[in-house]
């Protein structure tokens, strides 16, 4: 039995503010923009079961916070069997209320119906 997936990894950010030293289990997977994605990591290891997630807080001068680790509230859980034979992109989503959650899929993953909710609201806040 397989103990870890390898796959390509990319980061979603919906929080109104950029985040910055993401960690999977102690792995750079990079940070992400203001409700933006970080690009693609390739080739990422993880295990299967209980996942660390951590984020750091950005933003412009005196938001806050900023500078401040953020640890996932919610548990994540992956495990052989929610992994679809077709995968090779795992979706790390991560939302304001320090919760995420994983999607799989064959191509490059999309973000998740709760954080286009997110970005909607983000872009009537501000005009968009």
């Amino acid at each position: 039995m397989n103990k870890r997936v390898v796959l390509d990894l990319v980061t979603y950010n919906y929080l109104d503010r950029p985040i910055f030293d993401v960690y999977l289990n102690k792995v750079d997977i990079g940070g992400g923009n203001a409700y933006g994605g970080s690009g693609i990591i390739t080739g990422v290891a993880i295990p299967l079961g209980p996942q660390v997630l951590t984020w750091r807080l950005d933003g412009p001068k005196g938001t806050p916070r900023n500078g401040e680790t953020v640890t996932l509230k919610n548990a994540l859980v992956l495990t052989a069997e929610q992994i679809p034979v077709d995968a090779r992109y795992i979706g790390v989503h991560i939302y304001p209320d320090e919760t995420a959650e994983v999607t799989f899929s064959e191509y490059f993953p999309d973000t998740t119906p709760r954080g286009d909710e997110l970005i909607a609201k983000g872009r009537a806040r501000h005009g968009g």
